[in-house]
Order: C-alpha cells, then structure tokens, then sequence
C-alpha cells in the first residue's frame, strides 16, 4: 500500500469492507495495527470477488455513492440470500476504480477536503456549490448511527467559506472518527479566517513556502524518496521536510534532488526545488565531499591528435570537474569518439576542445545553499570560455550542466547527446538528467557521491546499464555511454555480458569482505589497543589514535587477503583485481569506492563491543580505565577505523594477493 496508510487506519479507518467492521477497534478484533512509522497491520477478509447492488441489503460489507448513484458491495459467497442478483465485479478491479477517483481529487491549489455528517445533514452538503464532491462513503453496520463520509476539495480561497459553515453547522465535521468538535478543533477553525504571515527568516524562499502550504500530505512521494528508503525515517522526506518548514524550522540537510518525488505529487508541488534549491537556502548546510584529481596523460595526447586533425573547426571546451576521478574511462572514451568521428558529427557541435581542469562546477555548493559560492564557480567557467573565443561547452555531468545553466545565462551541451545516436545499449538517465529532459531505460537514484546518509549507509547496488552520470558510473560500478567508445582491450572485454556479470559478482563480493575484514580487525587489534590507552595522557587524543590505527591496519591486511584467498570463486576475484590493476584509469576510483564503501558503514554496536574488550582487556593500564570507558573513548576509535583504511591500503592489499598468485 502506498502515501499514509498508518496515518488513515489511525483515525480509525480500516479501509474497504469497513462498513462491515466499523470505523472502531472491535471488542473481540482488533482491525487494525500501527507496528511502527513504516508499517501498518490491517486486518482485512479474504474475498476476490463482491457482487454489486444498487439497494443497501444487510450482507453488504461497503457502499459507496458515485456521481449520486449508490453502489453497494457484497461478497460473493452471499449471493443465495440476495433477492436480486447484481453484477460480480472483481475485488481489486473495485479498489483501483476507487483509488483513481480518490486519485483524481487531488488537484493543484486545491484542498482535499472529507466531510462525515448525518444524513440528514446530506442536502446541506450539496447546497456547498465550492465543495466538489467525488466519492461518498457510507458507514451504516457496527455504528452507533448512519453516516456518510464525503471526499473532494475545495480551492485554497474557499477555505474561509468552509471554516464558517462547518462552525454554523456542527453535525457536519472534517475528520472521518471525529465525534465531537474539542475546543481545540474550534480554535483551528476560527484561525482559518487570518491571513497567511511568511516568517522573517523565509523571505528569500516566498514562492517555495507557499507551494509547501499547498501539500495535501497524501504520502505518496515516501515511495519514492531516497532518503526516506535509506532511513526509514519521514523526517528526511519531502512530507517531513514540508512539515518542518510549516513549524519555521531553519535547519535542513542536503537532498539528493529526486526527480521521482515530482512525478508523483498529485498537486504538482515542485518537490526538487523545494528541498534542494529551496530548504537549504534558509541555511547553507554541509556539503557532500565531491573530489577534483587531475587528468591522466593519456587524456592530454588524445586532446593534442583531436586539435591537430581539426585545426579548421571551431572552438569547443569540455568541462571536466570532478569526472576525471569519477569516470576517467569515459572522459577518455569521449575524446576518442571525437576523435573518430568528428567528421560526422551536426553541425551545431565540434571535435575541436580544450580541456577545463582541476576547477569545480559548483555543483555541491548549490545543493548546500551557498549559491553565492556557486556562482562565483560558474562565473570562473564562463570567464574562461569568454576569453578562450569558445562557441560552445561541453560537460560529461548532467549536475555541472544544470548548475551552468541556471546560473550563467548561458547554455551548455550535455556530451551524451553528441554522441546518443550510436548507443543501441539500455541507458540509465538519474534525477539530474530528467531534470535535463533526458529519459532513460532505467532511473534509479544512484545518490550523488554519498556513501553513508544521516548515519546510514548508502546501498551498493550494481547494474548492468550504460550511465549518463559520472557519479552513477562510480556508485554503480558499471561504464558510462561515454567509456563505451574507449579503445581498450581491457575495457572491451569487460563489455561482454557474460565476464561483465562475473566482474559485477567479484566487485560486491570485494566490497563484502572488505567489511568484514575491517570487524575482524577490530575485534582482533582490542588488546593491542588497550595497551595503547595509557598513552593518551602523554600527547592526547590525537596522539593515541595515531599509534593505534597501524595495529587496525595491520590486521585488516591480514583479513582482507584472507577472506579473498579463501573465496569459492577466487578465479573471478583475481581477474578482476587484475583488471583494475592494469588499467591506471579505473584504479583510483575503483580503489576509493572500496574505502568510501567501508567508511559509510554504521559500526555504532561493534565498537561498543570494541570497547567493551578494551575495558576488560588484562593488557589496559588500571589508571586508564576511566579513560577507557570514556565518550571520548568511542569518538577516538571511529576515528581509528576511518584512517585505518586508505586509498594506499586497498591498493597495497589488491597488488599482494595478485603477486602472490
């Protein structure tokens, strides 16, 4: 089930066939469950198929009234006792009928807005010519009384209106359980008559506050939000962002920029603006780490043979940020189909580039809120295309294009589109790229660079697609539609679906035991390390991590080799590692992917056991136990399992195990 369904079952609905059951929690059956804030129990009956009637009969478990006809349910195995036989529709066939009206009501600037009343108040309701009433249900058995519950909406301005006839009217009342109006219902109904006041503090973000105000909380974006699916917590989705930003909260965390939230909001609430351009601009939040490396000298020759074939064609730049770590197979990949076929390519494009190195888009400063910053990075990329007497400019990164263009007044060329024409391959296009107009055959959120979220790690998923984005190249461990036009021998055998699946296998495998090589180590360095706290009170915190991690690092050397030695399909592992080892290209990103993948981990239970064998180690000094036992303590060893591993680590470990092999 999707959007609020725990909130709904709540307030005591237990959805259809309720008219059977009640809007209450029986006295021998509890309908309905609330385990936690993502799971919601619903005590529901088994039957497929329901016959409908056009007359209320004892045996119906719902009925509901549509465009002013009445419509009742009943399950077939009561057909006998029916007088007249109805239609047999199927169950799920119903359901859905009924979803797409509810659907349908959600309209942008409107409220959705549900009336239960008696039904003699049913002439009133109709008498509301601003209330559009789509379905009506009816609440009849296991009921002190009938009532009828109708759902549609009303536009923003007629709230007013609303307010005063639900306070002249108090039989009919906007909440399904409500019995009685509480004082507190009442105050909430004469303040709807004030108008709205923006907050001080969101002056800059008018246009995102107001369309906030206009979330009708269906629920429907958690499905697709990526950090609710990585957290489980609703706090970090656009619900829980909305209703942070209602309460004047000033404090938010970066978001990914999903696409998706959009896509299904009923009311068009423009979600990606609102929590990644709008939120953060209250208050610049940390921004995720993306790296800037420098470029390969195999790139800087393919840039010398494209110049000097097309000295004749006009001046493009190639921006390459931070793709250069992040897919450096592809910016390779890219050059060379320049290279090739830049006698064919539209005229609105050229093979004649120069390189924009070792500069960021701004991309990360713009999802942080420092947009002042951002546009001091566009301007520095702008400038150089100004003075270099470039026609035009090229980015391998749908993020960098996005920002650019936003912010430069300019237009820049996305490089897939140079090139889309010769992929034939499924292509995977993430949020920045359908922001872009660019659709793929897969869209999954690949999370930008981050590895861990709020605490939690980000999931290794590894896919079988051509990528857009150098970001999804790295998290995916796949080759972009870049590096597909890479002459290499290596590369071109990678392709090839069976050892391209093989590789996938070896990579999580990789990732897999270097986790637990890392929790060995750990385990296996607490002695060692106790033996070490005593040094703290000669140089400080500082100083005991530094003589402590070595030990770490020894023994995950020591787990790491042997978890990939004694692996069942050590062949596999092998190739691979050689494969990466061969092709300098790959290494860094390959390697750093691995560390990144090790660091994002949330180790919070193993290191209190950490400690613990700390505490009671015979080896730990009687005067530092307090020390032992210590906050400070915790703090220190996250820190010695982050430098732990390094780049030069992993490195050192893939080159022995080939080596010895």
């Amino acid at each position: 089930m999707q959007g609020t369904v725990g909130g709904f079952i709540a307030t005591n609905g237990s959805g259809f066939g309720s008219y059977k059951f009640g809007f209450v929690k029986g006295k021998y059956k509890e309908v309905y469950k609330l385990e936690n804030n993502s799971v919601a129990e619903i005590l529901t009956a088994k039957y497929s198929e329901v016959i409908e009637v056009d007359k209320e009969v004892e045996f119906a478990w719902s009925g509901i009234i549509i465009d002013g006809k009445e419509k009742y349910y009943v399950p077939t195995y009561y057909a006998k006792f029916l007088d007249s036989k109805g239609a047999s529709e199927d169950t799920y066939a119903v359901l859905n009928e009924l979803h797409n009206v509810v659907i349908r009501s959600f309209k942008r600037d409107y409220i959705p807005v549900i009336l239960r009343y008696p039904p003699t108040s049913k002439s009133k309701v109709n008498s509301l010519n601003y209330f559009e009433e789509y379905l009506t249900y009816i609440i009849n058995f296991n009921s002190p009384s009938k009532f009828y519950v109708s759902l549609g909406n009303i536009k923003f301005e007629d709230l007013e209106k609303l307010s005063d006839f639900l306070l002249k009217n108090k039989e009919i009342m906007p909440f399904p359980s409500l019995n009685e109006y509480s004082s507190l219902h009442l105050a909430i109904l004469k303040e709807v008559s004030k108008k709205l006041k923006l907050p001080k503090q969101y002056v800059k973000i008018q246009k995102v506050y107001v369309d906030a105000l206009k979330c009708i909380n269906c629920g429907l974006c958690l499905t697709t939000c990526t950090a609710y699916k990585i957290t489980k917590n609703p706090v970090y989705s656009p619900l829980g962002k909305i209703g942070r930003l209602i309460f004047e909260e000033t404090e938010f965390e970066p978001c990914f920029g999903c696409a998706k939230d959009e896509e299904v909001c009923p009311v068009n609430i423009p979600i990606g603006e609102l929590t990644t351009e709008g939120v953060n601009l209250i208050k610049t939040v940390k921004k995720p780490q993306i790296d800037i490396t420098n470029i390969p000298s195999d790139i800087t020759n393919l840039v010398n043979k494209l110049n000097e074939k097309y000295r004749n064609r006009p001046l493009f730049l190639l921006f390459v940020g931070c793709s250069a770590k992040y897919d450096p197979i592809g910016l390779m990949g890219f050059l060379q189909y320049l290279l090739d076929n830049g006698n064919n390519l539209p005229p609105e494009f050229s093979p004649k580039i120069r390189l924009v190195t070792e500069k960021c888009c701004g991309f990360d400063d713009f999802i942080a809120g420092d947009w002042e910053s951002t546009k001091n990075k566009v301007n520095e990329i702008l400038t150089e295309k100004k003075n270099s007497g470039a026609i035009g400019i090229y980015f391998l990164c749908p993020e960098g294009l996005y920002v650019y263009n936003k912010f430069s007044g300019d237009k820049g060329i996305l490089a897939y589109e140079v090139l889309k024409k010769d992929i034939k391959e499924k292509v995977h296009a993430g949020c920045w790229a359908k922001k872009l107009g660019i659709k793929g055959d897969d869209d999954e959120c690949a999370g930008l660079t981050f590895t861990t979220y709020q605490g939690y790690p980000y999931p290794y998923v590894k896919k079988q697609v051509l990528t857009i984005c150098p970001f999804s190249t790295w998290k995916f461990g796949t080759i972009s539609v870049y590096a597909k036009f890479y002459k290499s021998e290596i590369l071109t055998q990678e392709i090839k679906e069976e050892t391209a699946i093989s590789f996938a296998e070896a990579e999580k495998a990789i990732l897999d035991m270097s986790i637990n090589a890392i929790k060995n180590a750990l385990l296996n360095s607490t002695d060692e390390i106790a033996e070490k706290v005593g040094l703290w009170n000669l140089g400080g915190e500082a100083y005991f991590v530094t003589v402590s991690f070595p030990i770490v690092t020894k023994y995950f050397v020591q787990e790491f080799k042997k978890e990939i030695m004694n692996f069942d399909k050590k062949e596999t592992i092998i190739k691979y590692i050689n494969s990466i080892l061969s092709d300098i290209s790959t290494l860094s990103s390959k390697i750093s992917l691995i560390v990144d993948y090790i660091r994002s981990q949330n180790y919070d239970t193993l290191l209190e056991d950490v400690q613990k064998r700390i505490t009671s180690s015979p080896r730990l000094e009687y005067t530092a136990m307090d020390l032992a036992k210590s906050d400070e303590m915790k703090k220190a060893l996250k820190e010695i399992l982050r430098k732990s591993v390094s780049d030069r680590v992993i490195e050192r470990v893939l080159r022995e195990i080939v080596y010895s092999t």
